[in-house]
């Protein structure tokens, strides 16, 4: 778990693993009336690792990320 953690933390935006607190709170927030106007929406919490980059970014950190757990 640790290599993962520290894996996360070198390729996203926002340098740390994400923790269940992180869901948590993007739940509450959902379930609250300050989101009562909000609707059909995919809410991605993943310290910023998939918004805004590339397809071959993507792939080339996915495969950074196998490498450091020693996959293939």
């Amino acid at each position: 778990m640790e290599k993962v953690k520290v894996a996360f933390a070198r390729i996203q935006p926002i340098p740390r693993a994400g923790l269940p607190d992180d869901i948590a709170h993007a739940a509450v927030f959902l379930a609250s009336d300050e989101a009562t106007f909000v609707n059909g929406h995919d809410l991605v919490v993943d310290g910023g690792l998939s918004g805004g980059r590339m397809w071959s970014e993507q792939q080339a950190t996915w495969a950074q990320i196998r490498e450091s757990l020693g996959g293939a």
